[in-house]
């Protein structure tokens, strides 16, 4: 009878729980549910960005001689670089052994999740961001726009959680730009369960804030002292995929200080590559290229 190999074994492991994985990191990531996604065919990708627009000019014709005046549209590059994110996690083999649960399944959605959350980490506040991503993570963004309003804690107003968001969102579309995706920590929900508009309607309707798309954060990425909630036009985000989300497992190697072997232990690594830009082009309101994000940030009390 033949035996089945070391390498078979860990490509069956793969294949069994590399869905899983994948599906994990998705669910866990924000910044994957909320933006487009390309799927990159090499390292870079370059996206061309509106950079100044064209101006008209009436042509004053009172004796046949008006000259018609000349514009020009520029564009400039912006370059989705995939870079990697990688987890280990190393377990006992007795350990597996005695489970009365299936450890692997657990260990995959752990570790799909644990890379979702360092993604999100880099797009929206920018910690450990990859040098080669040279766009600013989205609250820098909506920093550098001057898109912010802090919320005035107490009785109902106008820069209450609902009414911040509102005006962030006028900031974004008197720039030229679509305010309608919105990211929160998920404990936000809560507290605008009992809040109402000032025509009385909900906020919180099927679990989103109203008038935005809404996506919760809740794998632990979200830096609450410096946003309550970021709101952006989705069409200027792009996420790159160069490689989905795959697992290894290992039985031999030597993981930091960790000889495997020796210590009768197995480690499942996970790896993906990403890639992130976030688009500043020009706009008719504006005429020059600014960003179409914005925050809403908490009310600090002395």
């Amino acid at each position: 009878m033949a035996d089945i190999t070391r390498a078979e074994v860990a490509s069956l492991i793969g294949e069994e729980y590399g869905a899983q994985v994948i599906k994990a990191a998705t669910q866990g990531s924000t910044a994957l549910a909320a933006f487009p996604n390309i799927n990159m065919g090499t390292k870079t990708t370059n996206m061309p960005v509106l950079a100044t627009l064209p101006v008209a000019a009436w042509v004053t014709d009172v004796d046949n001689t008006g000259v018609k005046a000349t514009a020009q549209a520029t564009w400039v590059n912006k370059t989705l670089v995939a870079e990697e994110i990688a987890v280990i996690i190393p377990i006992h083999e007795n350990t597996l052994d005695d489970a009365t649960e299936d450890i692997l399944a657990q260990l995959a959605e752990l570790g799909g999740q644990a890379i979702g959350k360092a993604l999100d980490q880099a797009v929206l506040f920018g910690v450990n961001k990859p040098v080669s991503w040279t766009s600013l993570d989205l609250f820098a963004a909506a920093t550098a726009a001057g898109n912010i309003v802090t919320t005035v804690d107490g009785a109902g107003n106008t820069s209450d959680l609902y009414g911040a968001a509102l005006q962030v969102a006028a900031l974004i579309a008197n720039a030229g730009f679509d305010p309608e995706t919105l990211l929160a920590k998920r404990a936000l929900q809560y507290q605008l369960a009992n809040l109402r508009g000032t025509d009385g309607h909900p906020v919180l309707v099927n679990n989103g804030i109203q008038g935005f798309d809404t996506f919760w954060s809740r794998n632990g990425a979200w830096v609450p002292a410096s946003a309550t909630a970021l709101i952006a036009d989705p069409s200027l985000v792009r996420i790159g995929i160069r490689q989905d989300v795959t697992v290894k497992f290992l039985d031999q190697a030597t993981v930091g200080t960790i000889n495997l072997a020796e210590k009768d232990m197995v480690a499942l690594r996970f790896k993906a590559r990403f890639a992130y830009v976030l688009g500043n082009p020009a706009t008719p309101e504006t005429g020059v290229q600014t960003y179409g994000v914005g925050a809403v940030t908490p009310d600090i009390i002395p």
